[in-house]
Formats: C-alpha cells, sequence, structure tokens
C-alpha cells in the first residue's frame, strides 16, 4: 500500500505539473507587441498609402493549438499592447484588417513564450476604401461630328466610361475622361465590360464599346492596351 500511494503520488505530481505547462493564464510570463495600421485611400489614382499607430484597436491571442479564443486586449495610443500572466508555450496573436464591404482578415504572428517577457512582430493591420482593389485604365480616342458632319478628333475630353461584371447587363459604376484618359478605381478581383458611349454620326443612336477586363489580384494598375474609338455628336 506504501509503494502504491507513493507511485499514485508520483504520477499525481507529474500530471499535475504537466498541466502547469499547457498554454493559458496562470503563469508568469507576458507577451507584448505593436499594431500599426495601413490606410489605403481612394481618389488618388495611386496605391500611396500612410501607417499610423493602430488606437484602440484589439488583438487576440489563442493558447497553444486551440482555435478558440483565449483573450483579448485593446492597443493603447500608440498601438502598443500585452497579454499578462501566461504560461510558457506557444501562442498565437493576431489582429483584422477591414475591407470596405465590411469583411474582416486576420493578420497573424506565432509566438513563443518563455521568460518574463517576450516581444511578439509587430502586426500590420490594413483598412481603408481601396484595400483589396486595383484600378483599370485606358484610353479613349473621340471622332467628333456636327450634323453628320466631320468636326474635329482627338484625345477624348469630359466623357464617362463605365464598368459592369462580366455577363450582366447593367454598369454600377462610372468614371470621367480626361485627356483621353480614364481610370476606374475600387475594383476587386474579378471579370469585368469597360464601356464607352459612342453616338452614330448621321442619326446620333447611341452603343457601347465594350472591351472585357480580368482583374485577378488586388493593388495592381490594369491597363486595357487598345484603346477605344467613339463618336461624339456635339
Amino acid at each position: 500500500m506504501k509503494i502504491y500511494g507513493y507511485l499514485l503520488g508520483i504520477c499525481s505530481a507529474c500530471l499535475l505539473a504537466s498541466c502547469n505547462t499547457d498554454e493559458g493564464l496562470g503563469g508568469s510570463s507576458s507577451i507584448e507587441g505593436y499594431v500599426y495600421e495601413v490606410i489605403h485611400y481612394d481618389d488618388n489614382f495611386s496605391f500611396a498609402t500612410d501607417t499610423f499607430p493602430a488606437i484602440g484597436k484589439k488583438v487576440y491571442i489563442n493558447f497553444g493549438n486551440e482555435s478558440a479564443l483565449g483573450d483579448d486586449v485593446d492597443t493603447g495610443f500608440d498601438g502598443y499592447y500585452r497579454f499578462n500572466y501566461l504560461t510558457e508555450g506557444n501562442y498565437t496573436v493576431y489582429s483584422t484588417s477591414s475591407y470596405n464591404s465590411g469583411k474582416k482578415e486576420a493578420v497573424v504572428t506565432k509566438v513563443k513564450a518563455s521568460g518574463r517577457l517576450t516581444k511578439a512582430d509587430t502586426l500590420f493591420i490594413h483598412s481603408g476604401k481601396a484595400f483589396g482593389t486595383s484600378m483599370i485604365k485606358g484610353t479613349v480616342y473621340a471622332t467628333y461630328y456636327h450634323n453628320g458632319s466631320y468636326r474635329a478628333e482627338g484625345p477624348a475630353q469630359e466623357l464617362r466610361v463605365y464598368i459592369r461584371h462580366a455577363g450582366e447587363e447593367a454598369f454600377y459604376d462610372d468614371a470621367r475622361i480626361v485627356d483621353g484618359i480614364f481610370i476606374i478605381q475600387k475594383v476587386v478581383p474579378g471579370r469585368y465590360e469597360i464601356g464607352v458611349p459612342s453616338e452614330d454620326k448621321d442619326t446620333e443612336a447611341v452603343t457601347m464599346v465594350i472591351k472585357p477586363i480580368t482583374v485577378t489580384e488586388a493593388g495592381v494598375l490594369y491597363t486595357i492596351d487598345e484603346q477605344f474609338n467613339v463618336n461624339v455628336a456635339v
């Protein structure tokens, strides 16, 4: 009985020690780090961004290999966060980027907590109307008529260009043509058709000159190589 009790005590101690090494709360380790927010602006016709400390953003932590949320904290005015009272082990720390559509995407770093304090890699989250989008650029050449008679020709001015999803009838957005050039912003990956109105020189009936283009990734300026040639009644 004494031997049995002794072995049981050893097993219990080992089991307790094993439990204490599991990732989670109840330890004396901490993980700290910073979160920065990258703002993607639209209406600047470029992919220029600004980066600032992420203020008041949620940072989350998962314990070990668990997929369930372990804890969360808010960043301070300088983007700093800290998780305290952790046991030593492996953790997943993340914050979220936000698309204009409302979709969120986790930005993740893996951290091995050891000792009193462990610094995590800086998290860069993204937001802004242009985040996750591309742009489409093209050129339009116009021939101008008046009462069926030729007047002039050259790069189109102050006309509109339209965009729709491939296979659909309705256009959902438009942009202005200046000096024969247009740029359509905030285009997410997908297949599109770009249309420019063209008027019959005699009847002035309007048809759309359509060109297809496929956007495969974000953050790219896609160019329609073949220019649009349209007629304009003046």
